[in-house]
């Protein structure tokens, strides 16, 4: 289910919309693409939400999934300090690439033919990474 963002960011978000090339003059109340709303930032799985878009409609795709570090994390957030955790762990490297396929493939088909594709990881996995995107 798509939801609108009051600056917050949801780190499983898929967030939609024009180039960073391109200099946005679109007055903030007006649609900017005809495919789909670049207003909304898509909140939930990203493979779900990524099913529900037509082909070839983003310009710009950046993720930094977990890295498959095997660690957890906790971090505290705000004035409010409040505890965020997340596990990073998979039960190999092949599970790993195994869950992040999927959303590869489903990324390549809603990104344009001219559009660019940044994958944010580390040593842990970078290897196998890039054969999956190959």
């Amino acid at each position: 289910m798509a939801k609108k963002s009051e600056g917050k960011a949801v780190a499983s978000s898929l967030r939609l919309g024009k180039s960073a090339r391109s200099a946005d003059t679109t007055p903030r109340s007006a649609k900017p693409s005809s495919l789909l709303d670049t207003r909304v930032i898509y909140c939930g799985d990203n493979l779900e939400q990524l099913a529900k878009l037509p082909d070839a409609c983003v310009d710009l795709i950046y993720i930094d999934p977990p890295f498959n570090s095997n660690r957890n994390y906790e971090v505290f957030w705000g004035e409010t300090k409040e505890k965020r955790a997340f596990e990073d762990r998979h039960e190999s490297t092949r599970a790993y690439i195994d869950y992040m396929r999927p959303r590869c493939v489903q990324l390549a088909r809603v990104l344009k033919k001219t559009g660019s594709f940044y994958y944010h990881c580390d040593w842990h996995a970078s290897h196998y990474v890039k054969v999956m995107l190959n």
